[in-house]
């Protein structure tokens, strides 16, 4: 296993293992991914939203997205 930067492509079927200080790691499969232009129009941003579409152990779909927080001045 090897870490990957969110919004690198990976192919369907790569496991993936999110990490959290405060929460139990979290176990995925990965069922597509693709830049989500649509969303980065309605977010305002110059590019598409990397977005994983995944399945969790129980057979859950979720997605998941990256959206940067812009810090407050």
């Amino acid at each position: 296993m090897r870490p990957v930067a969110f919004g690198e492509a990976l192919p369907a079927g790569t496991r993936l293992t999110l990490f959290s200080d405060d929460k139990p790691d979290r176990f995925f499969t990965v069922i597509s991914f693709w830049l989500d232009e649509t969303s980065g129009v309605a977010l305002e941003l110059k590019t598409g939203v990397p977005s994983y579409q995944v399945e969790d152990e129980e057979g859950r779909t979720h997605l998941l997205i990256h959206v940067p927080i812009e810090e407050e001045n």
